[in-house]
């Protein structure tokens, strides 16, 4: 099984709809077995819930993370833990090479601005870059890692 950890600032919103996302993919794949996701924020407050905008926009695509909590990576237990690590930003992808992740471990999906604090529209197009890149992420992770380890 390939354990895969998105990875924002907060863990409110862009990691946790990825994270939703992704497992929604993964399930019209066929594939959904084959993985391990969760979320995780480089400076997190734990126990916090996805936004009311991130929970209202994923659900508006078949995705509920109305359960979600915010987590920080710090509280993982150890970088070791996950295969594949996918930040939002090339900030964040550095600051996991910092604390030791390998490149090779790393997927960028590209630069998703933060919606935080924004209106539905704002989560709606962040939702939709977040889905349009994790779609080619599933592609190639599947055809990368076959079926799992």
């Amino acid at each position: 099984m390939l354990k895969i950890l998105f990875v924002c600032t907060g863990n409110t919103c862009r990691s946790p709809m990825a994270a939703g996302i992704f497992r929604k993919i993964a399930q019209q794949g066929g594939t959904l077995d084959k993985f391990y996701c969760m979320s995780a924020g480089l400076a997190a407050q734990p126990g916090a819930p996805a936004t009311a905008n991130a929970v209202a926009v994923c659900r508006e695509i078949g995705v509920d993370i109305s359960r979600h909590r915010a987590r920080r990576i710090a509280d993982l237990g150890g970088i070791d833990a996950f295969d594949v690590f996918v930040p939002m930003t090339s900030t964040q992808a550095y600051v996991l090479q910092q604390a030791g992740v390998a490149p090779e471990k790393l997927y960028h999906l590209g630069e998703i601005p933060d919606p935080y604090g924004q209106n539905e529209q704002v989560y709606r197009q962040c939702r939709d870059s977040i889905s349009q890149a994790l779609n080619t992420f599933y592609q190639e992770v599947v055809t990368h890692y076959g079926d799992g380890k």
